[in-house]
């Protein structure tokens, strides 16, 4: 039977991570970036300086995502403490969103964010540890 090994579990963190934090980029920061302080700011959405943090955010995610790829330990923590908050975030958008499909797209997040810390922190199973090394 095929096993997950340690380094294949990080790099589908990684992409997890990546795939959220580009989705994120892409659907809710990049607009609000490009409508400005003023547009932003008059709306019913999150203040810019919210949004401004967001990007900045998702920039660390990707850099972090790329740790986790090269299974550097730097990348690891990193994307367990964004995981950690992003699940936290994300909770309070499927709870509290007026939006429907930000409702749904934060749940999903949440169990895609649970996922990716589990996949950080789980170890080589013993049979394929021994099995490496032979």
């Amino acid at each position: 039977m095929n096993k997950l090994s340690r380094s294949t579990g990080l790099k589908i963190a990684a992409v997890i991570v990546l795939g959220l934090a580009l989705l994120d980029m892409i659907v809710y920061e990049i607009p609000d970036l490009a409508r400005g302080m003023a547009a932003v700011n008059a709306s019913e959405g999150p203040p810019f300086f919210i949004v401004i943090l967001g990007f900045a955010f998702d920039v660390l995610a990707i850099v972090a995502a790329y740790g986790a790829w090269r299974a550097e330990r730097w990348g690891v923590i990193l994307v367990i403490v964004i995981s950690a908050y992003s699940s936290i975030s994300g909770a309070g958008a499927a709870i509290f969103n007026p939006s429907m499909a930000t409702r749904i797209l934060g749940a999903v997040a949440v169990v895609l964010y649970l996922g990716v810390i589990y996949l950080c922190l789980r170890r080589e199973p013993k049979s394929l540890a021994n099995s490496v090394g032979d």
